[in-house]
């Protein structure tokens, strides 16, 4: 249990470092992440997810 809260909590720690950094460069091409493009992966992983939940719980409930 420790470590899967560890894990998590370095995961977040290191998303937060590299936006904090982002958000003081000013010039676009030292970012380090482009985050229009995480936005979008972001998006498709959680519209899969709910499709994938909804056919589950739609094979269990049935139609």
């Amino acid at each position: 249990m420790r470590f899967l809260l560890g894990f998590i909590l370095g995961v977040a720690l290191t998303v937060v470092a590299a936006f904090v950094m982002d958000q003081r460069e000013q010039q676009v091409e030292k970012r380090v992440v482009n985050w229009d493009v995480v936005n979008e992966k972001v998006g498709a992983a959680t519209k899969d997810a709910q499709q994938v939940w909804s056919d589950f719980t739609s094979e269990m409930t049935g139609p």
